[in-house]
C-alpha cells in the first residue's frame, strides 16, 4: 500500500464541503485513465457571479463506503461515491462562502472537459 498523505494534514484545517459524485467513464466522454486518490480535478458550478469561463482549485478527497478517506493511493476510486471537497487557494474560501449550497450541481472538470459531476451533501468549512 502506498500511504496517501490527507489534505487536512497538508493544509491545516478542515475541509470546505462534502459531495455525493460520479465519474464518467471513457465511453461517456469521461477520463481514459483510472482514477485515484489524489487526483486534483477542477470543480465548476453555475453561480451568477461568476466569470465566464473560470474554474476553481476545488479538489475531491474520496471517501470509501464508511465516509472515511482512501488512504491507499495506488487503489482506483469507484466510479460512485462521496467526497470531501478542498477549496485548493485559502484566499477563494470567502468567495464560496453563500454561493455552495446543499445541493449545488457541479462538475469535475480536466481543462475544459467535463469528466464527472457532484452535488453538494453536506456543509463543512464554509457552512
Amino acid at each position: 500500500m502506498t500511504e496517501y498523505k490527507p489534505y487536512e494534514e497538508i493544509l491545516k484545517r478542515k475541509p470546505d464541503f462534502r459531495i455525493s459524485y460520479k465519474i464518467y467513464s471513457k465511453e461517456n466522454g469521461g477520463r481514459w485513465a483510472q482514477v485515484y486518490q489524489g487526483t486534483m480535478f477542477n470543480f465548476w458550478y453555475d453561480h451568477p457571479d461568476h466569470m465566464k469561463g473560470v474554474q476553481f482549485m476545488i479538489w475531491p478527497e474520496f471517501e470509501d463506503q464508511k465516509g472515511e478517506i482512501l488512504r491507499d493511493k495506488l487503489l482506483p476510486v469507484e466510479s460512485e461515491g462521496t467526497a470531501r471537497m478542498w477549496i485548493g487557494m485559502n484566499d477563494s474560501i470567502p468567495y464560496h462562502k453563500g454561493k455552495i449550497q446543499i445541493g449545488t450541481r457541479g462538475f469535475m472538470m480536466e481543462g475544459g472537459k467535463r469528466i464527472g459531476e457532484g452535488e453538494v451533501i453536506e456543509l463543512l468549512n464554509i457552512g
